[in-house]
């Protein structure tokens, strides 16, 4: 009714005149029968927690097609809080009419933002928000642009707002929410058509799983009473890990939500003056005197140095590191070179591991310590700090601050010729060989053949390092499971291939100079068609910026068609929200020229990509898409790696979903028959397997130095027993 949508405007301006003590909300966004965080069909003026993910079935039937004759209606719901800010959705609906025709079927996004974050700590400001229901596709069904605001007082939130759509929600709106219990809700809402209310109920963290179960119950009082549409689903955080449970009841025990924090910067280390060759002591071994060719410096190295690098040495190798290198510099500096093989969900957890066992073992006669980061057998970056800093900050409590002035990190990863490592023979050099076994997904969603159409694949990797930057690669792909619109005959059967070899290829990665990177690559690079891939990164100064370039040449072995890339891109990285923006532009892979825009958010080790995507094909046809990509390591966070052969999951596995926006300028439902705006990155890409997924630069490492510290006190090693 009117009367519901008045009395809330006027308590919320009411409200927001009056002071009083700073009060948190209370009540968790959740997500409305509609697919925006809201009441029932209405939304709230606040988005999806920053960092989750919602996902719902409701069998809610729309008021707009009560008269339609359709047999039933069935809602996939999605929404993920990409900021604290904003929110973005996704929708499948179904509708079968009675006589069984498709009736409707529609995929489509939705949009909000809010002024939440501004307002946080402001006592009894109300808070705003606009959104867009029903983006993108051609039928619009359920589109509709709204402005909403909401006030929270002690247990109640109230909303109204105004809609500007021709069939549902057009007009004044407004709903309360009172948090009856930690778990229940009552709502109660006009949505410009029909008066509702309903119950949410809501459990906490689900044992030791960071997961949470919703159901929300809601009858319509104005039309059929008693009639129960009924919404369950589930949020997930996106990096996995258990937070404390509910926003308390009491308002007083809410601490205030985290701000953004300001960018820190990462300050070079500061200049360690030459130190005195240590005295030699009881050992072994006689010291040793070097003075390498073009070094006017002589490096002595006594015999006790001698003895605690072979001890850090062996440490090293037996936490699972390959390619191991322990030496030391004739001004005081330790210098220690790794590879990571084990932990493939982030570097940072190698960095730690490296960074405790030389804050354990390392000599006091050291100043600084210098770690070389390796991929592939090349250096890509560095990473020095005081020693002293060090030990302090890989204790549990140790000092963050002081260790993020004093670290610096570069690409420049060039050691002067003064640097004394010891002899090491690593045996018969078996080549460095992962096999990593991963699923594959290929679906078709809100088609006009079916509402989800799938492929599930059994996709087998070999990767093997068999010299210096030199990857041989081979994939093969393995259908297992796949629907009926898959079968032979039907509709989605050409999309099905049968069990092949799908790329089996040489890379050589080279590094250039300082950031930039090149990777050739030549051989079989997808079924029947031979050719190269090549790329090259350069990351400027401390990796905030890049820039990429590609050239692929390959040619189809049956239909003799050849296929020419041509493809530049710009990335800019901003630490403090592990957020970045890349765009690229020429021929993608398809033939198709035009451009892709990504925006990509790491929570933890899992990457949500909001992209756009407008190219003209060969045909003249132009395409507009949007979607959203899901990132996430399907393996565990530390691998075991036992003899020559490593077997483990993939470091990266997506899902992606889009929907078309226009075709020619125009709204279409038609369905994508080619992939479109293809930027080839196979799995030994730069990113991925030379930079941690994009991830190993300066800023990233200053945002995330409990990583190292956490990493460290979790997998932890047993110091060398002295004989």
């Amino acid at each position: 009714m009117k009367l519901l949508t008045r009395t809330s405007l006027a308590a919320v301006l009411l409200l927001s005149a009056v002071a009083g003590h700073a009060a948190e909300p209370v009540i968790d966004p959740m997500l409305s029968f509609q697919g925006f965080t809201g009441i029932l069909n209405t939304p709230s003026a606040h988005v999806n927690t920053e960092g989750s993910i919602h996902l719902m079935y409701s069998d809610q039937r729309e008021n707009i097609w009560r008269t339609s004759g359709y047999k039933r209606q069935d809602n996939y719901l999605m929404s993920v809080g990409l900021f604290s800010f904003f929110e973005l959705g996704g929708r499948l609906t179904e509708a079968p009419k009675q006589d069984g025709r498709m009736g409707i079927r529609d995929l489509s996004a939705s949009i909000k933002v809010t002024s939440a974050p501004l307002t946080q700590d402001r006592p009894y400001w109300p808070v705003v928000a606009a959104g867009i229901q029903d983006v993108g596709g051609g039928a619009n069904n359920l589109q509709s642009r709204y402005l909403v605001i909401s006030e929270d007082l002690w247990r109640f939130r109230l909303s109204a707002g105004y809609g500007f759509s021709s069939e549902r929600m057009s007009g004044g709106f407004g709903g309360i929410e009172f948090r009856a219990h930690d778990w229940v809700t009552l709502l109660g809402e006009y949505d410009t058509s029909d008066t509702s209310a309903g119950i949410r109920l809501v459990t906490p963290e689900i044992w030791k799983t960071p997961l949470r179960l919703a159901a929300t119950f809601k009858s319509t009082l104005s039309h059929k009473p008693g009639t129960i549409d009924v919404a369950v689903g589930l949020t997930v955080p996106l990096d996995f890990r258990k937070r404390a449970g509910h926003t308390p009841l009491d308002p007083a025990a809410v601490s205030p939500a985290a701000g953004i924090p300001a960018p820190l910067a990462v300050r070079p280390a500061p200049a360690v003056p030459a130190a005195p060759a240590a005295p030699a002591s009881a050992g072994t071994a006689a010291p040793v005197t070097t003075n390498p060719a073009g070094s006017a410096a002589t490096n002595t190295v006594s015999a006790a140095a001698l003895e605690n690098l072979a001890t850090l040495q062996r440490r090293l190798e037996e936490a699972g590191f390959i390619k191991v290198r322990a030496g030391q510099r004739h001004t005081g500096e330790l210098v220690v070179e790794y590879e990571n093989t084990i932990f493939n969900h982030n570097e940072l957890d190698a960095l730690g591991v490296v960074a405790g066992i030389v804050s354990e073992d390392a000599t006091q006669d050291y100043e600084t310590v210098r770690i070389v980061i390796k991929r592939k057998g090349i250096r890509v970056a560095v990473v020095s700090a005081p020693l002293a800093t060090l030990r302090v900050f890989m204790k549990q409590a140790g000092d963050v601050r002081a260790f993020r002035e004093s670290f610096s990190f570069t690409y420049d990863t060039g050691i002067a010729d003064d640097t004394y490592y010891i002899p090491h023979d690593e045996g018969f050099p078996f080549p460095n060989t992962s096999l990593i076994l991963a699923p594959g997904l290929t679906t078709f969603v809100g088609t006009e053949a079916g509402v989800f159409d799938y492929v599930l694949s059994f996709r087998p990797e070999i990767l093997s390092n068999l010299w210096k930057g030199g990857v041989f690669q081979a994939r093969w792909d393995i259908p297992l499971l796949w629907s009926s619109n898959f079968d032979d005959g039907k509709t989605f059967r050409d999309s099905r291939n049968d069990p092949r070899m799908d790329r089996a290829m040489l890379f050589q990665g080279v590094s250039l100079a300082p950031g930039l990177m090149a990777n050739l690559g030549a051989g079989l690079v997808l079924p029947h068609t031979f050719g190269m891939l090549n790329e090259i990164t350069w990351s400027p100064g401390e990796g905030a910026h890049r820039l990429r370039g590609v050239q692929s040449w390959a040619r189809d072995q049956d239909t003799r068609r050849t296929k020419d890339v041509y493809l530049g891109s710009y990335r800019y990285f901003h630490a403090p929200l592990d957020l970045s923006l890349e765009a690229t532009a020429g021929r993608f892979w398809g033939q198709d020229r035009g451009f892709s825009l990504e925006l990509k958010r790491f929570f933890s080790d899992t990457a949500v990509s909001a992209y756009y995507k407008n190219t003209t094909t060969l045909e003249g046809k132009h395409w507009q898409a949007a979607g959203v990509q899901f990132v996430f390591p399907l393996t565990p966070r530390k691998d075991l790696k036992i003899g020559p052969l490593q077997i483990r999951g993939t470091d990266e596995w997506s899902y992606a979903q889009e929907t078309t926006l226009a075709i020619g300028g125009q709204q279409t439902n038609d369905v994508l028959t080619q992939a479109l705006a293809i930027n080839p990155q196979p799995t030994t890409a730069l990113y991925r397997s030379y930079f941690n997924r994009d991830r190993l630069s300066a800023g990233y490492l200053s945002e995330h130095l409990d990583r190292l510290r956490e990493a460290w006190q979790r997998y932890r090693t047993k110091p060398i027993e002295k004989k």
